[in-house]
């Protein structure tokens, strides 16, 4: 299989107003300043005629709409299975708000939105251009002591950090991903600088240690932050965490070779029909031989991402944040127990018959 890769800046020139926590004053206001830049990481596998492109950005949701106009154009223009799109969001709360067309605070602007469209097309054709015959190594470790159960303190979530390197003939690491389900909220509510906040800035300064800047891929972090293991808020503390994570993670140690096949995929869909609310998700999960990804439109708890790791048939990538953001898809145990799920639209039980739908189209994508 040959894997392609690209990285761009998605910091706007002149005022930049921010997205994340609903109805605050500062929303309205432009950004005080930029502690650092928000990026793009783009990833494509080919196979026999078959794509998967990835775009993982440092923002905080892509809205199905857009994520449906991105899967037109490219396969209007470059032929890719719309299925085989995936915009991946970090789910980072103080990021750039320009491209989101429906944010309360209705800073869109069209301009930006155009620009971020050619930038995805441009990082496919980057991707192409530098695709190359890899091979693939991963290693996974529990990490402990940053993030957990935000709605239960003590209680693991799913703390298993996946590291996947892809490397040239040469065995020349040169592109991969993180897979690890925490919130990106550090900072908090409070801070008006922009920031590519802890995934960004965990995966920045893992650069160093991994030879290139991996795509921070978010999986089941419904129910996932560091709320438990705070310091504080704002730069200092999201600095501080972000280099404890990127310390840990790169010892993690990249044992297991992981075969690079074929390119199949299983589309599934779930209506939520419920007190006049109603909901089409619409989801995939993809085989590239040795992994799965399995891609999920919006925020689904732990409990979900390690079943559907559990019982994959290969080693499994949960892609939440992925090609739309809907609602809270939590676990029924902890219905009642957080601001979440006393909110939610999904009714209690719905996402368990969701996971198992994800489950059993990864059972039919089989080894």
């Amino acid at each position: 299989m040959n894997v392609g890769h690209a990285r761009r800046d998605l910091t706007p020139e002149g005022d930049i107003y921010l997205i994340g926590y609903r109805d605050l004053p500062n929303r309205l206001k432009p950004a005080t300043g930029i502690h650092d830049h928000v990026f793009a990481n783009a990833l494509l596998f080919q196979q026999e005629g078959k794509e998967v492109f990835i775009f993982n950005a440092d923002v905080l949701e892509f809205e199905e709409a857009m994520a449906e106009e991105v899967k037109t154009l490219l396969q209007a223009k470059y032929g890719i299975d719309r299925d085989c799109v995936l915009l991946s969001a970090t789910h980072n709360h103080t990021s750039i708000v320009a491209y989101h067309r429906t944010w309360w605070t209705g800073k869109f602007n069209q301009a930006y939105y155009d620009w971020m469209m050619q930038t995805i097309c441009d990082c496919l054709e980057e991707c192409r251009e530098n695709a190359r015959k890899a091979t693939a190594r991963m290693g996974k470790q529990i990490i402990m002591g940053f993030f957990d159960n935000r709605i239960v303190p003590g209680r693991l979530a799913d703390n298993e950090v996946i590291v996947v390197s892809f490397y040239d003939m040469s065995g020349i690491p040169f592109a991969g991903l993180v897979n690890w389900a925490v919130h990106s909220s550090v900072v908090g509510a409070d801070c008006t600088e922009l920031t590519s906040e802890l995934a960004g800035l965990t995966g920045k300064k893992l650069a160093k240690t991994l030879g290139f800047y991996p795509a921070m891929i978010v999986g089941a972090a419904g129910d996932c932050s560091d709320r438990n293991f705070r310091q504080g808020r704002g730069i200092a503390e999201v600095e501080r965490a972000s280099t404890g994570l990127a310390e840990a993670i790169s010892k993690i140690t990249l044992a297991d070779e992981i075969p690079l096949t074929e390119i199949h995929v299983q589309t599934l869909y779930h209506t939520v029909a419920h007190d006049g609310f109603h909901l089409d998700i619409h989801g995939s999960v993809i085989s590239l031989g040795g992994f799965h990804l399995f891609v999920f439109p919006s925020e689904l708890g732990s409990d979900f991402g390690i079943e559907m790791k559990k019982f994959c048939p290969v080693q499994g990538l949960v892609f939440g944040y992925t090609n739309g953001y809907f609602e809270y898809f939590l676990p029924e145990w902890e219905y009642g127990l957080s601001f979440e799920t006393r909110h939610t639209q999904i009714p209690k039980g719905e996402p368990e018959k969701i996971c198992e739908k994800y489950v059993q189209a990864s059972k039919l994508l089989g080894i």
